[in-house]
């Protein structure tokens, strides 16, 4: 009667170990093995997209095709100036430095520019009497210099005359005994402080142009004889070594004038 106990005892140890190692694993599930691991792993990486874009083995051809270029003349508009080119006739230097530019032809008139040795300037034409010129500088500015202050003076007789505006002139003729003007015959006239001088031309005349505003009474006189004047001869000494004056020496005249004044060379 004791072996059937042996054996249902033997039994219930059985199950007993059974469900012992039933409940461990559902509490810690077994670790997957290597094999599975890296089987995993290469399954993953199968499915996950690549970022890099697939680089083809296929040679591209590059083709190149010409762009033709057009050429569009743009047309040019050349605007004529007054300024002949720099070999023109009508060029000239300053010969000195600080040379005055002026408003009009006379030492009493505002100077608008100072000008340095070497300006070019283009003469425009002469006032009367020939002692001064009107010119243009390189800005376009127009004022007028004594002729003396030009390198290579200018053919006079080939210039224009342009009369002033806006001035007062005092002007004068002389001749002698013969009645044949006389030239290169030195006139100044003098209000207080103020001077201005002039040579006599080829017609034995001479022009001092003085600002509006310095009206009333003048003294005109003789100061000088140049030596390219017909009373002097080649070397520059009086003809006939007589030096001659003009009747009268000194004069008083009244600007505005009405009349040129007069004068007799002796």
């Amino acid at each position: 009667m004791r072996k059937p106990f042996t054996l249902s005892l033997k039994f219930t140890f059985t199950l007993l170990v059974f469900f012992a190692i039933a409940g461990c694993d559902a509490i810690a599930p077994a670790s997957p093995t290597p094999d599975v691991l890296a089987t995993v792993v290469a399954q993953t990486l199968t499915a996950m997209p690549n970022s890099e874009p697939a680089i083809s083995s296929t040679p591209i051809s590059a083709t190149f095709t010409p762009i033709p270029l057009t050429f569009t003349p743009i047309p040019v508009s050349i605007t004529a100036t007054s300024t002949p080119p720099i070999g023109g006739t009508n060029f000239f230097f300053t010969n000195a430095e600080n040379v005055n530019l002026r408003v009009n032809p006379g030492r009493l008139f505002q100077v608008s520019r100072v000008l340095a040795k070497g300006t070019r300037l283009q003469v425009l034409g002469k006032a009367p009497g020939g002692q001064w010129l009107n010119v243009v500088n390189d800005e376009g500015v127009v004022g007028w210099v004594g002729k003396d202050f030009l390198e290579g003076r200018p053919n006079e007789r080939n210039l224009i005359v342009v009369n002033p505006t806006d001035v007062l002139t005092i002007t004068g003729q002389i001749l002698d005994v013969n009645g044949n003007p006389v030239n290169g015959i030195g006139f100044a006239a003098v209000q207080g402080d103020k001077r201005d001088d002039a040579v006599t031309d080829e017609a034995g005349m001479f022009y001092i142009f003085l600002p509006a505003k310095f009206t009333g009474a003048w003294t005109v006189s003789f100061v000088s004889v140049s030596c390219p004047s017909t009373t002097m001869d080649a070397n520059c000494n009086c003809l006939n070594d007589t030096c001659g004056k003009p009747d009268p020496e000194i004069v008083t005249g009244m600007l505005p004038m009405s009349a040129p004044l007069s004068f007799i060379w002796k």
